[in-house]
């Protein structure tokens, strides 16, 4: 995480600047309780709204931009088996998710000044500008470099646009119905459901790149659309006073030292535990060490000496409601990006590896979580059912069936997709909600700032659980996949050493198997179903 956006340069609503951060406490009627029933009467009946056609564009376009900034990611997920064949990029792929999460966490804090300096119609193109540059950097790309720098690309620009595609359409939405209005962005999302399905289909039959071709026309239409019809009010600031005082209040030593603390500590992980490097090696754990020291020096910095922290202090001021919504939703995004690298892979290495049936596979978690995001995230516009129970039901689920994953062997395939959708559910459930709940009970002046938070947590908590999750799937699977089909082969009938030798030539040189005395279809088979 870097320099909180807007914490004393832009709100939501797209009133003045405050005066101070510390001007607003947290109003103890939407603290002590939570719910948007407590609004204030300010917050329901302030904003008005005249609909015409060039404003539903508008706002249709900002959601639009919003998901546009997403589906890169899903997409890559959902056919990372092809992408690291094509880049060979098998020991690195994981960079391909993380580099993306991380530049936005790196750019979301900033994106308030940027909206200030720049406006928020021009940084909204400019955001828009970057993705799509990102995107033709991918899609044609020939070396793993240049996809993880095309996709670091598209996620700089996803901060920007998921930012002021929330801030565009909150501005004209009341307190009272920002769970509607945020659950509208989830509704752009559910043709994305699929993305599993598309990604497959189109790997299989074309190239894994028309997937990020078609992410870029996606995000081209909205941006015409933003372009067309987006125009909204003009801070006043004729001697720009403000926009000095904007970039003197940054904390520039905060941002460097979250980032690069961060970086390091995820590089560290990446390549530990003999990926590349062992635990032990100086690499290692120079790298570890420098990353936790200026994470926590960060901390302290932050508690102790900024003068404008990153993180206001006036945002948890009487009430925990957004500290555990934040930690919820970073909890949350750990499951959230493991649901979307690693089940995908589950799909095509465990079972039947036809790209239609991994689409099949993927249909229901990629529904679910879409779903779970969307309903749950329009019940906290709904008065009598308590935040509380919408929270701690969905980690239940989120805890019960993602965990019960582990289960899934090359047998019960049904069972794998039936825990996978659940736990999605649950994923898409907590996630949204967590971040909207702190929207709803912060003051109007620090919402940009949480608004950005939310996303830095949720991005930051996805890079650091899927850099963990890929150091143990590779660390674990290395070793054991060996045994496993030496073992099927051994019960398939053949001895010892016939087993060792076409065992390494299966792993190594699947092609060649065929060439092999030993080789016969049975024999084939038992391997596949061992390396299942």
């Amino acid at each position: 995480m870097a320099q909180m956006s807007g914490s004393k340069t832009e709100e939501l609503s797209g009133d003045s600047i405050p005066e101070a951060l510390s001007t607003e406490g947290t109003e103890p009627s939407k603290c002590e309780v939570a719910h948007t029933e407590y609004a204030s009467e300010r917050d329901v009946s302030d904003v008005t709204t005249n609909w015409t056609l060039k404003r539903a564009i508008a706002v249709a376009s900002l959601a639009g931009l919003y998901t546009g900034s997403q589906i890169m990611l899903y997409f890559v997920g959902g056919a990372l088996s092809y992408v690291e064949e094509d880049l060979n990029a098998a020991d690195n792929r994981a960079w391909l998710p993380v580099s993306n999460t991380l530049a936005i966490a790196g750019v979301a804090p900033f994106v308030g000044y940027l909206q200030y300096f720049f406006g928020r119609r021009r940084i909204t193109l400019i955001g828009e500008v970057v993705i799509m540059s990102g995107l033709v950097i991918l899609a044609t790309s020939h070396h793993f470099r240049q996809a993880v720098a095309g996709m670091a690309l598209c996620g700089a620009g996803a901060a920007v646009c998921e930012l002021t595609a929330l801030a565009g359409i909150a501005e004209i939405v009341p307190v009272r119905s920002r769970g509607w209005s945020i659950a509208l962005l989830g509704i752009f999302l559910i043709p994305f459901a699929l993305y599993v399905l598309y990604a497959q289909l189109l790997s299989y039959y074309h190239t894994w790149r028309w997937t990020i071709w078609l992410s870029l026309i996606y995000n081209g239409l909205f941006f015409l659309g933003v372009l067309t019809t987006y125009f909204p009010k003009k801070r006043y600031d004729p001697d720009n006073t403000q926009e000095a005082a904007t970039f003197r209040n940054i904390d520039y030593v905060g941002a460097v030292l979250s980032i690069v603390g961060i970086t390091l500590f995820l590089v560290a992980i990446q390549a530990s535990g003999g990926s590349h490097f062992s635990w032990s090696s100086t690499y290692v754990l120079v790298q570890l060490a420098l990353g936790i020291v200026l994470i926590i020096s960060w901390a302290v910095w932050e508690w102790k000496f900024a003068r404008v922290p990153m993180i206001p202090h006036a945002m948890f001021a009487g009430q925990r409601t957004v500290g555990l919504a934040f930690l919820v939703a970073f909890i949350a995004s750990l499951d959230l990006y493991s649901l979307i690298n690693f089940l995908p892979l589950t799909f095509s290495e465990v079972y039947s590896p036809e790209p239609l049936q991994i689409g099949l596979r993927g249909l229901g978690y990629g529904i679910s979580v879409t779903a779970g995001a969307t309903i749950f995230g329009m019940l906290l516009s709904v008065t009598w059912l308590p935040c509380r129970w919408i929270i701690t039901s969905a980690a239940v689920v989120m805890t019960a069936f993602g965990g019960a994953i582990a289960i899934s062997n090359p047998t019960n395939v049904k069972l794998t997709v039936a825990l996978g959708t659940i736990g999605g559910f649950g994923v898409g459930v907590i996630l949204v909600p967590a971040a909207t709940l702190a929207m709803i009970v912060v003051p109007d002046s620090l919402l940009a700032t949480t608004a950005a938070l939310s996303l830095s947590i949720r991005t930051v908590g996805g890079s650091i659980g899927n850099t963990i999750y890929f150091n143990i799937f590779i660390n674990k699977l290395a070793p054991a996949l060996p045994k496993f089909i030496i073992e099927h082969l051994l019960d398939a009938g053949l001895n010892a050493s016939d087993a060792t030798a076409f065992a390494e030539v299966f792993m190594t040189a699947p092609d060649n198997v065929t060439q092999l005395a030993s080789y016969s279809s049975n024999i084939e088979t038992a391997a596949v179903l061992g390396k299942q």
